[in-house]
């Protein structure tokens, strides 16, 4: 007997065996047990997820021998010829390749003629959005008044566009893509009863590949059954479908979370060496910060996942939410620009080197931890005695008898600093209060030795105010964004050298004001433009040019004179 593959050997032939559809086979299950049977259906669903199969086991049940259930024998004459696929009254139409008005024409006209052998004559149309306009008006009109005998199943995987007049005549039942634990679930099943060895890595990594499909996973599998020659194992899967196993994928974010891109750039080498799917590797980056994400917020959120728990917490604790966003963006960015690369393995590599540029230096696990301190509490008790004097109006403080506190006052006086900041801010005290305003703050800036990038990314700050020693500025978000931590720790130095003492630089995303070093500069050059163009067109010569010989200034042209200095 020659070899069946897995897709049409293990294809459920009943209801109870059909995975992850259970709203279907329930609604379909109670029509048929109540013989409240529907003219028409639509089935929608992305590829190798049960349309198909579901259509011929409700042709099964519409047309069992053993009478109209939800349970057909699977034993008589018709059962045997529906899955054999020689069923007289069970058509199975290709409507991509049978589009057309005569096709459909020829196919209608079959409608009205009753059953040979059965209850129902049972049309399956799959891929039915490929009908031209013409063929689904045709099929209107059967579908408004069909013959008691006829059951029409539309299967698809766009029923957006089928007409909606098409639709409003159908029992419409939406498949939905199996999740990883009942794809991997079913192909454990699978491969014990067809007696391949197999670890938990290799079924895992089947199951992410076939992305809601459990065709495509039985496609995948069996695939990989001819390439680890009937032993499937982590590794001979990565090779197979030319990714990395989630442990590597692992390491890569922990190179990139640590910012060492040493370490990235020589395990990116030793990645260049394998024949990789990039596009698929950059997906499970992308998963693995999904995974990063969650755990932030629930730990107990990971129990389905199929990576080293332990490791994704880790990683989650060294980020903050606004990184592991970044992250992701940034990869989702790169999968969609990597094919504009001079190689998609030089724009993959290219996309964890940005990834690792965008951090912040200073990372959660480096700030500083909740602080408790302690007020001195003196055995003397101070009261404040209000002694005016007329003269000065001053208010003195004389310190009472000797009397030591009571516990319960004692403890009152213990209090609990807590500092939590974001990403440069620290709370500095015993320091005095800087005195800057917008004016003043230009001025410190056209003095700071800051690189050009930097200088030019800072030039759009704009002043705001003072609390302490911590300066607050206002930045334009999208240049917020690309302004990250070697930048605002380069500006702070810079700032805390010109002002002769330390001070903290807080950043605000806003549209910024006017009185930005950008914008002043920007005035400046606006000013400068303005009175050249002023005194060409106040110059006797122009004067003359333009009155006599009917001359035009353009102002395009006015370029004022640079200083010598």
């Amino acid at each position: 007997m020659s070899y069946q593959v897995l897709a049409r050997k293990w294809r459920p032939s009943d209801f109870s065996e059909v995975v992850g559809q259970e709203h279907v086979v329930k609604a379909l299950s109670n029509a048929l047990d109540q013989n409240k049977i529907h003219q028409a259906y639509v089935l929608s669903g992305t590829r190798g997820v049960g349309k198909t199969t579901i259509a011929r086991i409700l042709s099964k049940s519409l047309n069992c021998e053993e009478g109209l259930n939800s349970k057909p024998c699977h034993k008589c004459d018709t059962c045997i010829s529906i899955a054999e696929g020689s069923f007289m009254d069970f058509q199975e139409i290709d409507a991509a390749s049978s589009r057309g008005v005569e096709d459909t024409k020829q196919l209608l006209e079959t409608v009205m003629y009753m059953p040979s052998s059965s209850r129902y004559k049972v049309y399956l149309l799959d891929e039915v959005h490929m009908l031209s306009p013409q063929s689904f008006n045709m099929l209107l009109k059967t579908l408004e008044e069909p013959p008691p005998h006829v059951i029409f199943i539309l299967a698809t995987t766009l029923p957006e566009k089928i007409p909606a007049t098409v639709l409003s005549r159908c029992l419409q039942f939406n498949l939905k893509n199996l999740t990883p634990s009942q794809l991997t679930d079913r192909i454990k099943i699978i491969l014990k009863e067809e007696n391949i060895d197999f670890d938990e890595g290799s079924v895992n990594q089947i199951a992410r590949a076939g992305r809601g499909s459990l065709r495509d996973c039985l496609t995948i599998t069996d695939q990989a059954i001819a390439y680890c020659n009937g032993d499937l194992t982590d590794t001979g899967i990565s090779e197979m479908l030319g990714t990395l196993t989630l442990d590597r994928v692992l390491d890569l974010m922990k190179s990139i979370v640590q910012q060492d891109a040493i370490s990235l750039l020589k395990q990116l080498q030793e990645i260049g060496q394998l024949s990789i799917d990039y596009p698929r590797l950059m997906d499970l980056i992308l998963e693995t910060i999904q995974h990063i994400a969650v755990a932030q917020i629930s730990e107990e959120a990971l129990s389905d996942i199929d990576v080293n728990k332990d490791d994704v917490i880790s990683l989650s604790k060294e980020l903050s939410s606004e990184d592991i966003q970044l992250l992701y963006q940034v990869g989702l960015l790169a999968k969609r620009d990597m094919d504009l690369a001079p190689d998609i393995a030089s724009g993959f590599e290219m996309a964890l080197l940005r990834m690792v540029a965008f951090l912040p230096e200073t990372k959660v696990s480096d700030l500083p931890k909740k602080k408790l301190t302690t007020v001195n509490v003196k055995e003397k008790k101070v009261d404040a005695v209000v002694a005016k004097d007329e003269s000065t109006n001053d208010i003195e403080l004389k310190e009472a008898e000797d009397s030591p506190l009571p516990l319960s006052e004692e403890i009152k006086e213990i209090k609990e600093i807590e500092e939590t900041q974001l990403e440069d801010e620290e709370y500095i005290s015993n320091q005095e209060e800087l005195k800057l305003d917008s004016t003043s703050w230009n001025n410190i800036f056209q003095s700071l030795d800051l690189d050009l990038g930097t200088k030019q990314l800072a030039s759009h700050c704009s002043f705001l105010r003072t609390d302490d020693s911590v300066i607050y500025l206002s930045m334009p978000e999208e240049k917020l964004t690309i302004f990250n931590g070697k930048h605002r720790q380069k500006l702070q130095e810079s700032v805390s050298l010109s002002l002769g003492s330390d001070c903290i630089l807080f950043f605000e995303a806003g549209a910024g004001g006017d009185e930005s070093p950008n914008k002043l500069k920007l005035k400046e050059r606006d000013k400068i433009n303005q009175e050249a163009k002023n005194a060409i067109k106040e110059d006797p010569d122009v004067k003359i040019l333009l009155d006599k010989l009917g001359g035009k200034v353009i102002d395009s042209s006015i370029e004022p004179r640079q200083s010598d200095e």
